[in-house]
């Protein structure tokens, strides 16, 4: 193949995997129950001031267990918009 070839196709695949690498913003945050725990979520409601944007890392339930016996809430913080 040609280093043109090479190129586009590399170029080509660089495009498709960029958009899957992003992560998806919420419109108002997830339902008890929807995020595992630990997990991070951009959540734009227009709670953060302009420029950035809610993350939410997802607790454990109440119910369950959590490390070490301890349930934990979900935490969040405003942070710069990337």
């Amino acid at each position: 193949m040609t280093r043109l070839g090479i190129s586009g196709i590399a170029l080509s695949l660089l495009l498709i995997v960029e958009p899957a690498a992003a992560q998806q913003v919420y419109s108002r945050e997830p339902a008890k129950g929807q995020i595992r725990s630990g997990q991070k979520v951009l959540v734009d409601d227009g709670r953060c001031p302009r420029g950035q944007i809610l993350e939410v890392t997802g607790g454990t339930n109440p119910g369950l267990s959590g490390q070490h016996g301890r349930s934990t809430e979900r935490q969040r913080r405003c942070i710069p918009r990337m």
